[in-house]
């Protein structure tokens, strides 16, 4: 896909956190408490997919995405900075 993307530091914070709250969530539904735009939530989603930080999993006829170990920990250590 897009080589050059970077991910944002606070969209990332935001989708952690969502996804810390609830065992799984689907990709509107993340995208609407996170506050995040759909098409930059994709991208997002993407770079944690390839880091193997998050799983697409499917859940009778919808696909919802929950954290892995490694990524809960990276949520964990994301969010934490309050």
């Amino acid at each position: 896909m897009d080589r050059g993307f970077k991910p944002s530091i606070d969209i990332l914070s935001r989708i952690m956190r969502v996804l810390l709250e609830n065992n799984s969530v689907g990709k509107t539904n993340l995208s609407q408490q996170a506050n995040v735009n759909y098409v930059r939530l994709s991208k997002h989603l993407k770079w944690l997919e390839k880091r193997n930080l998050v799983e697409l999993v499917v859940q009778g006829s919808k696909i919802g995405i929950i954290l892995t170990e490694s990524g809960r920990k990276f949520a964990l250590t994301l969010t934490d900075v309050s």
